[in-house]
């Protein structure tokens, strides 16, 4: 990352205050920079996939969590049901989900990855996890700790504020 990356304060960024403490911002920026950089390899995978990113968001849940119902994928991704049953459908026609009966209860559906999407999700996605698992590597037991916690509190926080986006109503303007 270049040096100026890591300070650019940007629209909505709160900015140093006399007293404050610079490496706040500083990795306050970095954080940017790296959701950035994850947007940026999740559109290119879904370019590669030929899909939009909810469907590339709905494909990245179910290879992470497995198989899932309608409602359980809509909310894990935050979408509506209508709009996951759309999700679903556009996956089933590109080949990379299927719809399972449960084995448990018959009247229960439960949408699953292809063996096509899983060979694909390996192509596109095990060199990045293969070079993060690397650099994790590279930490002590005490950072990886801290990293965990640190990252854990950044995606509850996160989620805690894309609900109050949504509770808050319509488009601003």
């Amino acid at each position: 990352m270049r040096a100026d990356d890591a300070s650019d304060q940007g629209p909505g960024a709160a900015g140093p205050r006399p007293g404050s403490r610079p490496l706040v911002f500083e990795v306050d920026a970095t954080f940017r920079a790296l959701h950035t950089a994850v947007e940026t390899f999740i559109d290119a995978a879904s370019e590669r996939y030929g899909v939009n990113r909810n469907d590339q968001r709905c494909l990245e849940l179910l290879d992470r969590r497995g198989p899932l119902t309608a409602g359980q994928l809509a909310d894990a991704a935050g979408l509506s049901a209508a709009a996951v049953t759309k999700v679903v459908d556009r996956l089933l026609a590109a080949g990379y989900v299927r719809r399972v009966r449960s084995t448990d209860d018959r009247r229960r559906v439960i949408i699953a990855t292809t063996d096509v999407e899983q060979r694909l999700a390996r192509e596109v996605f095990s060199p990045i996890v293969a070079d993060g698992i690397r650099m994790l590597s590279e930490l002590s037991d005490d950072d990886l700790r801290l990293l965990h916690d640190v990252l854990q509190r950044a995606t509850a926080l996160n989620a805690a504020h894309a609900e109050r986006l949504r509770r808050s109503g319509g488009r601003a303007g």
